[in-house]
């Protein structure tokens, strides 16, 4: 490791060829790379360990690399990806783009383009991003839902099993952490970052749970 502006890439792919091209490729104090095989491993990453850019091979397993995009849209707003994808696979790619990922290449990846698009995107990165607010808890993600379905404190006390003024902390904290001014600004933040205004769903995540933080908190340094 090269310090307190060291920068992290997560590769997410079935066989580690991108990560191999990428560690052999790169120098030690350009990036650190860590692959995934798994998806629920990348997303626990993620939720609690800084990372700077997101590689998602989408050809080998597109349906869990879409939802660890969506994820890190979510928990990380601010890290870039880039997505892998089969040659001509443009509806892929779409639905990679619309779940948030900021680049795309086809297969065969060319090693020459692909560190200049990894180098491009690592250039861009803000260090101090790592510093922005904690991002939502658990608990926090389920009150945005809950407000995004139009529940009032009164009603998200009574569904999560909380107290009225918990959940108007929790209340101030997503305003805080979100960076919005008033609830349109919140809620037009919320849709953009991929949460849903759809009753069925909020009421589908109205459980009581441990109010710890599960999406990602700021990592170390």
């Amino acid at each position: 490791m090269t310090g307190r502006s060291h920068k992290r890439i997560y590769v997410f792919e079935k066989e580690a060829g991108i990560r191999d091209l990428l560690e052999n490729s790169l120098a030690p104090d350009e990036a650190s790379v860590s692959g995934f095989s798994g998806h629920q491993e990348c997303i626990d990453w993620l939720a609690t360990k800084p990372c700077d850019l997101l590689i998602v091979d989408l050809d080998s397993c597109p349906e869990e690399g879409l939802d660890v995009i969506e994820q890190a849209r979510r928990l990380t707003p601010w890290v870039s990806s880039l997505v892998i994808v089969e040659h001509a696979a443009v509806g892929c790619a779409i639905r990679a783009i619309r779940s948030g990922a900021g680049d795309c290449l086809d297969k065969p990846v060319q090693q020459d383009r692909l560190l200049t698009v990894v180098r491009t995107q690592l250039a861009r990165v803000d260090i101090s991003a790592r510093r922005r607010p904690r991002a939502l808890t658990q608990m926090e993600v389920q009150v945005l839902q809950l407000i995004l379905a139009s529940r009032t404190s009164y009603e998200m006390a009574d569904d999560l099993h909380r107290s009225k003024r918990t959940i108007d902390v929790h209340r101030k904290n997503i305003m805080r952490k979100l960076q919005a001014t008033c609830l349109a600004d919140l809620i037009k933040r919320a849709l953009g970052l991929g949460f849903t205004d759809q009753q069925e769903r909020a009421e589908g995540t109205a459980k009581p749970e441990k109010d710890q933080p599960s999406p990602p908190a700021e990592g170390p340094a």
